[in-house]
C-alpha cells in the first residue's frame, strides 16, 4: 500500500511538473550578480533548476546533520558485537566446564535408598 501511494504521488507530481514546463516555455533573461552577465533561458528551466539546487542543498545539510547519529549507531553496533562475542565465549566455557565436572550433589542431604526384601 505504501509503494502504491508513493507511486501515485510521484505520478501526480510528474504530471504537474510536466504541465508547468510546457506552459512556461517563454525565454526569461536573468542577470546573475557574481558573474555579471545576462542569461536567457526558459522560465521553467530557471524554476526547476533552482528547485533542484535547493533540494540538493537540503539533502547535503541533512546528511551532514546526521553524521553524529550515524557515528553513535556504528559505535553501538561495534559494542553490541563485542558483547555478543563475550557472551558466546562464556557460554562455550561454561558448557565445557559442565561436561568435564561430575554433576553437583543435591542440596537436600544424602539420598536414602530403600531396598525391597522379598521373603
Amino acid at each position: 500500500m505504501r509503494q502504491f501511494c508513493g507511486c501515485l504521488v510521484f505520478i501526480l507530481l510528474a504530471i504537474v511538473v510536466g504541465m508547468f514546463t510546457v506552459e512556461n516555455s517563454v525565454p526569461l533573461a536573468l542577470e546573475v550578480w557574481p558573474f555579471g552577465s545576462v542569461y536567457e533561458v526558459w522560465a521553467s528551466v530557471w524554476v526547476l533548476g533552482l528547485l533542484a539546487l535547493g533540494i540538493m542543498l537540503g539533502l547535503i545539510i541533512g546528511w551532514l546533520g546526521g553524521t553524529g547519529w550515524r557515528h553513535r549507531a556504528r559505535r553501538a553496533e561495534r559494542r553490541l558485537r563485542k558483547l555478543e562475542n563475550q557472551l558466546a565465549k562464556r557460554e562455550t566455557d561454561a558448557s565445557r566446564a559442565n561436561a568435564v565436572l561430575p554433576p553437583a550433589p543435591s542440596s537436600h542431604g544424602p539420598v536414602k535408598q530403600t531396598t525391597l526384601i522379598e521373603d
